[in-house]
């Protein structure tokens, strides 16, 4: 089996459309790989969609399918919330990404319906299979890759059964890519042998200080990467910003969420916030996302890029937002008023 160390996670393989492959990690690496998968996720451009899932405790085949499906519905719900049933060609960021021609007619209309009324779309009356399909055309199976993150290093014989046979029905219904993120202490049981062909083993690499992640909030249950024109409710400290830039009577409007920003240099780097009007860009860093090398290495490379096309980067520890909010909106004020300083030609400045 391929071997991959903790700090070089950006060579994992991810399997091809419609299929599923295991990753084995060792101790406290499991939300590790997770995480280097969302960064690849934002990475890529659109290039992928990570969905991903975390159970502590492994659920029968039967809970693993509904759950998948109720969780996609969920993410259908957030990224398109007011898509309409209408076969108009026009499109927006927030309809469907693939064309609502190629879904069922009566599942659609039965969808959008339930959407527009605030709940998920997942219909009555129709099969987990149809469910499956439906809502990966909605979300686009091509770039989608749904990662399975369990923890529990002792489950039942037929609940690690199923575990495989829920991955190899999800990867058939929905044509997406499928990742199974297991503790390595798995990686010998027969139950896994249909999921198991070029499995990868992850190994510690570097030792990590005690005390680097303690402020890092727990591994979200399910989350999605990237969310587009929106805070990611997976991160608490975008969620805080969110609601707190929403109540300032200066900032109100200003920014928004997880948007691309072309570069000179023919990039679109995904920032997590950017007032465009004042080209000023703000990270939000968590430590998962920014400790690897290639990580550190890809932030210098977006801040020059940035830069040299106009941009000004204010970057926030993600645990500083987290304990003070206000003084991360101090910063961003500050940050903003310089902006404005340096652009405003009169008494006049622009918004």
């Amino acid at each position: 089996m391929p071997i991959v160390f903790a700090d070089e996670l950006e060579r994992l393989s991810l399997p091809p459309p419609a299929r599923a492959r295991t990753i084995f990690a060792a101790p406290g690496l499991l939300d590790g790989v997770r995480s280097a998968l969302e960064g690849r996720a934002v990475a890529s451009d659109g290039g992928f969609r990570l969905v991903s899932f975390r159970y502590d405790q492994l659920p029968p085949i039967r809970a693993l399918i509904d759950d998948a499906i109720d969780r996609l519905a969920d993410v259908a719900l957030t990224l398109f919330p007011d898509w309409s049933d209408d076969d108009g060609d026009g499109k927006t960021e927030t309809e469907p990404m693939a064309s609502k021609r190629a879904l069922l007619i009566p599942w659609r209309k039965a969808a959008s319906k339930l959407c527009r009324l605030g709940e998920p779309p997942r219909p009555r009356s129709y099969s987990p299979s149809i469910h499956a399909e439906q809502l990966a055309l909605l979300l686009h199976p091509a770039p989608l890759l749904l990662a399975l993150v369990v923890h529990d290093e002792a489950p039942l014989p037929e609940a690690l059964l199923g575990l495989a046979r829920a991955a190899e029905w999800l990867a058939g219904r929905t044509g997406a890519r499928v990742v199974l993120i297991l503790p390595d202490a798995l990686a010998t049981s027969p139950a896994l042998d249909s999921v198991n062909f070029e499995a990868t083993h992850v190994h510690a690499g570097k030792p990590e200080p005690v005390n680097a992640i303690e402020e890092e909030p727990p591994a979200p249950r399910v989350s999605i990467w990237p969310l587009i024109g929106r805070p990611n409710p997976s991160s608490r400290g975008e969620m805080l910003l969110a609601e707190r830039l929403e109540r300032d009577d200066e900032l109100a409007g200003l920014f928004r969420f997880n948007v691309h920003v072309p570069t000179v240099r023919g990039t679109t780097p995904l920032v997590d916030l950017a007032w465009e009007a004042g080209k000023v860009v703000v990270e939000v860093d968590g430590y998962y996302h920014h400790s690897s090398e290639a990580q550190f290495k890809n932030d210098r490379k977006r801040d020059y890029e940035l830069l040299i096309s106009g941009w000004v980067v204010l970057r926030l520890p993600h645990d500083e937002v987290v304990h003070d909010v206000e003084m991360a909106v101090d910063k961003i004020r500050d940050v903003v008023a310089f902006r404005q300083s340096s652009l405003r030609p009169s008494s006049e400045h622009q918004r």
